[in-house]
């Protein structure tokens, strides 16, 4: 990650960031509740802000609403594009590399503009493909994918989603790893209960006693801790409400104004800290989800209009993969995600306060300098095996 600027003035930096935290709210809301979920809101954005440099008339209101890209106007594919400078420049302290792929159809015509922009402002690669050889197109790209993301992000695409009509396929991924500031020690972690308003259970908890970033919220009945990584670049925030079964009213009253207020409350403060350490794997076809959220026109091949790829606006999105992997222990934390858009024709309390993630809790992976959320989670229960939607 570079240490310079990557907007062009503090207006569109400020705009990222809101359209940002708006996005990742909103399909936070949309997203099955009362399970494990963890997603990159900036993955999916990023895909779809790909498909948006093509999109036009009500289908582009659309997106802009959805995506809260309104917020940016015209400034919106060059903020991406800054941003995604911002993050390709290494850095010692974390690994975090974004790559995006564009896969066209050898049997369609694509506008050469459209490709021109997209690599422009996303730094995209495109490359022509037989996606009637479905099988053959489907391990092409989900290899592609998986090498990019260091092997955690496998299948992304099922062979049976391409077929001959497939007009495009959009992709990026993103993956992070890094280790916390602070380390928990490992002879600290022991089994302790963790509890939801169903279920008890015996999980690995982590604890260390350290300074960190820190607030209680009386009138939100909640504490907030953000845990940073090495290089004090990213943390992690995580939001703990006061009850049990506290999170689902939570995840209602929370809005990109209740988050920036959350983050302008945290205070340096040494806290007794307890986290679970745990992996956590989701796969979503997004169609249904940004359908209901306003995007409906997009996924209609009778009202699509990405005559800004096609002219022919014959090209409509057919679905939204999204797939993604985090792992948090002791020494830091591991994510990756990745999305496919497939075209087809400040209060404290005074004492040392004690942070028990012992019931669940939302967290965010967030670029701490810029104030941009990377992976949204919500950890509800402590089950390895994948939280999956298959609407």
């Amino acid at each position: 990650m570079a240490t310079s600027q990557p907007f062009r003035n503090k207006e569109t930096a400020a705009a990222f960031c809101d359209a940002n935290k708006a996005f990742m709210l909103s399909l936070l809301k949309e997203l099955p509740q009362a399970s494990n979920v963890f997603y990159s809101p900036f993955s999916i954005s990023t895909a779809l802000a790909m498909v948006h440099l093509g999109a036009r008339t009500d289908t582009l209101k659309e997106m802009d609403q959805v995506l809260h890209f309104d917020k940016m106007g015209k400034e919106t594919h060059s903020a991406f594009g800054g941003y995604l400078e911002y993050l390709s420049k290494e850095t010692g302290d974390i690994t975090l590399k974004t790559a995006n792929k564009i896969y066209q159809s050898m049997r369609f015509k694509t506008e050469e503009t459209f490709i021109k922009e997209c690599k422009k402002h996303f730094k995209t690669t495109a490359e022509s493909m037989d996606f009637s050889q479905s099988a053959e197109a489907s391990s092409k790209i989900n290899s592609w994918v998986s090498q990019q993301t260091k092997n955690k992000i496998q299948n992304l695409v099922p062979a049976d989603a391409l077929d001959a009509l497939t007009f495009m396929v959009l992709i990026n991924a993103i993956y992070f790893k890094g280790n916390w500031k602070s380390q928990f020690q490992s002879e600290n972690t022991q089994k302790m209960e963790f509890r939801n308003e169903k279920d008890k259970y015996m999980t690995d908890m982590m604890y260390q006693k350290a300074s960190f970033r820190f607030c209680y919220l009386p009138d939100m009945q909640m504490n907030a801790l953000d845990i940073p990584y090495q290089g004090d670049k990213l943390s992690m925030l995580v939001l703990l409400p006061m009850a049990v079964d506290g999170l689902n009213d939570l995840e209602k009253k929370l809005s990109e104004r209740l988050l920036n207020d959350v983050i302008g409350s945290l205070m340096e403060k040494k806290v007794e800290v307890y986290l679970p350490k745990f992996k956590m794997e989701s796969t979503f076809k997004l169609r249904p989800y940004l359908s209901a959220m306003g995007m409906s026109s997009a996924f209609d091949e009778n009202k699509a209009d990405f005559s800004g790829m096609d002219k022919g606006k014959d090209v409509y999105i057919s679905e939204v993969f999204h797939k993604a992997f985090v792992e948090v222990n002791e020494e830091g934390s591991e994510a990756a995600a990745a999305t496919a858009v497939k075209m087809a024709a400040k209060r404290s309390i005074q004492i040392t306060p004690e942070f028990r993630a012992n019931h669940p809790f939302l967290f965010f992976i967030r670029d701490s300098v810029n104030d941009v959320i990377l992976f949204s989670g919500r950890f509800y229960q402590p089950i390895d095996t994948p939280g999956k939607d298959e609407l």
